[in-house]
């Protein structure tokens, strides 16, 4: 290895070359004239002079011609270096006329231009990139062949509330993916954030960079898209159901209240038309009243068809809740004391939370002695209020978003879904489960953390 150092170390260069060649083709006609002056009869100090002249300007010459080829090959070299380092703004300067050299100057100029023109177009598409991963509804997650996280969009952040630049290099298991690690995934999974349970849609797909593969995951979120799905259902459900029971409902309300007046009106003269008269009285009147029972239980589940936007303004969270916690028993309250301004509808929000803290106050009715815990914070992404409470807890978490459905023996089956539904309104998730700790169960509301001060 030594020995090849030495060996192109030991090698002329070109230009030594070059310098060598065009001072030998100078002397050969300089020994020439030396030899024609020395035989020439002239004076010796002219003859000195002669010579010392045209030694000179073959010297020169010859530099000269070094030096140019030095300088042109030397400018080159800056000039590719320049564009090595994605520097093109460098151009190679003409020296007027033609050949060779102009040729290579203006195919340097053209390649160094165009090598800008593709590097401003790449900028473009990687800034179209980045504003597109940013503003996409999509969670995008990258990682490489050792499962350490390289790239996470702002959907993602939010998604599993965290920053890209905390947990860059840490492996999926921090995100709870690590199952998520095969060349094709693509199905819907369930996991839980925070104790936020999230459905979703994972789709995985893979690039390379610098050649090493990476694995990109992309999570759609649609746990929104189905529950807006399942209220549409129930909402033309509703409407259907409506529609025919409210046209039965109107016939046999009217009938039954005109036969009631006729018999009112009419004076039985027999003990058998009496006892016919009150028979009829009486089945008349549960004609009425069930009508119009089943009318007032259809127009409570009409409401959720007719939820309006939420007119938003700002909320003192921590006033709201102690008015409402008012409309019960204070002994059974413990509610923290922070303040927190919400950008909400207050008057939906109030309805949410008396029909939260109605639910958790009637399971405690038999625990005279249990708390219900109201607490409310603000995280980056999100606020959360919780509303906790001692009681007996829930028998069928699946069932509790299903109108109609109830466990109570007068409950309509509306108040939880109506709930969700006007928090998903305002941007955020109702959630209600069992305590892992104590008996009891749990509600949180998620809200927008942009939608607070």
């Amino acid at each position: 290895m030594t020995n090849k150092k030495n060996n192109h170390s030991n090698k002329i260069t070109f230009e030594n070359k070059l310098f060598q060649l065009a001072l030998f083709t100078g002397l050969l006609p300089c020994i020439f004239l030396f030899y024609t002056l020395y035989s020439h009869e002239m004076s010796l100090y002219l003859k000195i002079m002669l010579m010392f002249f045209i030694l000179v300007t073959v010297l020169y010459c010859a530099f000269a011609i070094r030096q140019k080829v030095t300088f042109q090959l030397r400018t080159s070299s800056n000039l590719m270096e320049a564009m090595i380092s994605n520097d093109h703004s460098l151009r190679a300067r003409h020296q007027g006329g033609g050949g060779a050299l102009t040729e290579f100057n203006q195919m340097f100029n053209e390649l160094s231009a165009t090598l800008a023109e593709q590097k401003l177009l790449s900028k473009e598409k990687q800034v179209l990139f980045h504003k597109v991963i940013a503003q996409i509804d999509v969670a995008i997650v990258a990682f490489n062949k050792t499962s350490g996280i390289t790239l996470m969009n702002p959907t993602a952040e939010k998604l599993f509330s965290c920053r890209f630049v905390e947990i860059e290099g840490s492996p999926l298991k921090a995100l709870g993916l690590e199952d998520v690690q095969l060349d094709e995934y693509s199905k819907v999974v369930e996991f839980e954030i925070k104790a936020y349970k999230k459905k979703v849609y994972l789709h995985t797909d893979s690039y390379f960079e610098n050649g090493i593969k990476q694995t990109l995951i992309f999570i759609t979120d649609i746990q929104k898209l189905l529950r807006d799905e399942e209220r549409q259902t129930w909402q033309k459900l509703l409407r259907v159901l409506s529609h025919e029971i409210n046209n039965s409902l109107a016939p046999i309300a009217s009938i039954s209240e005109t036969l009631t007046k006729l018999l009112s009106n009419h004076s039985a003269e027999q003990p058998y038309e009496q006892e016919l008269t009150v028979d009829l009285n009486e089945g008349l009147a549960v004609i009425g009243e069930r009508s119009n029972s089943l009318h007032n239980f259809i127009q409570r589940y009409q409401e959720l068809t007719r939820l309006p936007t939420p007119n938003k303004a700002l909320v003192d969270l921590e006033h709201l809740i102690k008015s409402v916690t008012t409309l019960f028993d204070q002994a059974k309250f413990e509610v923290c004391e922070r303040s927190l301004t919400l950008y909400a509808d207050e008057d939906q929000l109030q309805q949410v939370l008396v029909n939260l803290i109605k639910n958790a106050y009637q399971s405690m009715e038999s625990n005279a002695g249990e708390k219900i815990t109201l607490t409310w914070h603000k995280t980056d992404n999100h606020i959360e209020i919780h509303i906790i409470d001692e009681g007996c807890g829930l028998n069928n978490l699946d069932n509790l978003f299903v109108p109609f459905y109830s466990t109570k023996e007068n409950g309509s089956g509306i108040g939880l879904v109506l709930s969700r539904q006007i928090i998903i309104n305002h941007g955020g998730d109702l959630t209600i489960n069992n305590r892992a700790d104590h008996n009891g169960s749990q509600a949180i509301i998620y809200l927008p953390s942009n939608s607070s001060t």
